[in-house]
């Protein structure tokens, strides 16, 4: 193999032949942006502690049973009645949570990007699939045709 072809440590030398260029035969490079990390699943579960919440203002109508798993984030696992005016002090935390869930959303990235641009990129995607499955077809072929011949 000449030293352009040299398969790298990671590499296995089937790799290495799919990655060198030949004739009439486009190699796309491929860039991999920094991805942000995700935030934790935990960031957006706000449904039970606001069911919680809500199911306090009106005990004596709710069949819901508070249990250890559905409790306030707050940390209180307090089940007593919860008065009209005490709702915004209550749910404080709560409110707490969806802005730190609105801030995680907005530090992904593409956030900005509308619905039209992106459903273009996915179709720029699927045709560059569709050009790299034709490129392993013929691949394939010609490894068929190296085994019967050798």
């Amino acid at each position: 193999m000449s030293p352009a072809t040299t398969p790298a440590p990671n590499q296995t030398a089937a790799t290495t032949a799919a990655n060198t260029p030949r004739a009439g035969v486009e190699t796309p490079t491929t860039v991999t942006p920094t991805q942000v990390p995700l935030p934790a699943a935990n960031t957006f579960d706000i449904l039970p502690a606001l069911h919680a919440l809500l199911s306090r203002l009106e005990p004596a109508t709710n069949t819901y049973t508070a249990t250890a798993s559905s409790a306030s984030a707050n940390g209180s696992e307090s089940n007593a009645s919860l008065n009209y005016k005490d709702v915004s002090t209550t749910a404080q935390f709560l409110k707490t949570r969806i802005r730190k869930a609105v801030a995680a959303c907005e530090g992904l990235d593409d956030m900005d990007r509308t619905t039209g641009e992106q459903e273009e990129e996915i179709e720029a995607l699927e045709k560059r699939i569709r050009a790299q499955r034709e490129v392993l077809g013929r691949l394939g072929v010609m490894a068929r045709g190296m085994e019967g011949g050798g």
